[in-house]
């Protein structure tokens, strides 16, 4: 009898591995490779990889993986830079330009762990030199909100991100009274006194020593004199990266370059056509932003927005019209230059 439960127990085993699935096979596992693309090009002074990041990736073996790198023979690891082993990460800020030769190395989570490595190079920039890119600021409206609720924000590239900026009279001139310049190069605020203005604008960037661009502008301030677009030129832009810069405007986030006017009788409506001979640049349209509530807006942007799709120079006629009964109206023409 003993027997028999004996050999009954080792058929219900075998019965339960083979014919409930268990093939009494190994599980395939493929072989551990690396996957990553070409680490990007980092810059002297600036985060590697920009706001993403970049990590090495691989593929089979058993996860989690280790991750470490060593200098190829003749070249060394990039100062400044270091990879994570946990996740593979490259992190950190390289300090001497140069071409970096790697070897990759990643080993799995097995006993004893499979290795695998590959030669990458990561090739590090000084950076371009910082530039003022802004077009010249808009004029201001006496005792009117410059460049509308978002303000004039300037512009650079190059140098190492992020920027300061600040200002300062030029000879025999004076700062606008009631308009500021923020540390985030925004002039906003209403201007209080009819007249020319003389200003050297200076940019810095983040290096451990400062690169700096200056730039000389000049906002008149008019009086009002009815109804007036006070935006100023549109920025040029670029194809596949959203239009007219990223903007807080009391704490709403958007992307946009921002129309404001002033005098007239508000609401206002915008609009915009092509100039002769021209058309308008594929991607951008103008709307308006609207926010705090369903029925009654609290805060409304009218902007030029969206994503460039076509390169090219393109020059548009922006139109505004206020609530007047005849309504007022007045146009300004502007040229965008979309680049590749």
């Amino acid at each position: 009898m003993a027997n028999k439960l004996v050999a009954g127990f080792i058929g219900f085993c075998i019965l339960f591995l083979v014919g409930c699935g268990a093939s009494g096979s190994p599980t395939h596992v493929d072989a551990l490779t690396i996957t990553s693309v070409a680490p990007p090009d980092g810059t002297v002074g600036a985060n590697y990889g920009g706001s993403q990041g970049f990590s090495f990736a691989a593929n089979g073996g058993t996860p989690p993986y280790t991750w470490s790198w060593t200098a190829n023979p003749g070249s060394s690891v990039p100062p400044g830079l270091s990879l994570s082993a946990q996740t593979g990460e490259i992190s950190g800020a390289p300090t001497i330009q140069g071409v970096y030769s790697l070897s990759i190395n990643v080993g799995d989570s097995n006993s004893p762990a499979n290795q695998t490595s590959s030669s990458y190079s990561v090739n590090v920039i000084e950076p371009a030199a910082i530039a003022i890119t802004s077009p010249p600021p808009p004029d201001a409206v006496l005792g009117a909100q410059y460049a509308g609720i978002s303000g004039y924000s300037l512009r650079a590239s190059g140098g190492v991100a992020p920027y300061t900026w600040n200002w300062s009279p030029a000879t025999g001139s004076s700062l606008p009274p009631g308009l500021f310049l923020s540390d985030f190069g925004v002039v906003s605020g209403a201007a209080t006194i009819a007249a020319s203005y003389s200003f050297n604008v200076t940019v810095s960037d983040s290096e451990s020593v400062p690169a700096r661009s200056t730039s000389t502008y000049t906002i008149v301030v008019n009086q009002a004199t009815g109804l007036t677009i006070t935006s100023g030129n549109p920025p040029s832009g670029r194809v596949g990266v959203h239009y007219g810069g990223f903007h807080l405007v009391e704490g709403r986030q958007f992307y946009g370059f921002p129309l404001s006017t002033a005098g007239g009788t508000p609401p206002y409506t915008w609009n915009w056509s092509a100039a002769p001979g021209s058309s308008l640049p594929p991607g951008l349209s103008t709307s308006v932003l609207f926010w705090g509530g369903t029925t009654r807006c609290c805060l409304s942007i009218p902007v030029i927005a969206g994503t460039p799709t076509t390169s090219g120079t393109y020059s548009v006629i922006v139109t505004v019209t206020d609530s007047t009964s005849p309504s007022a109206e007045t146009s300004a023409t502007y040229t965008i230059d979309i680049q590749p």
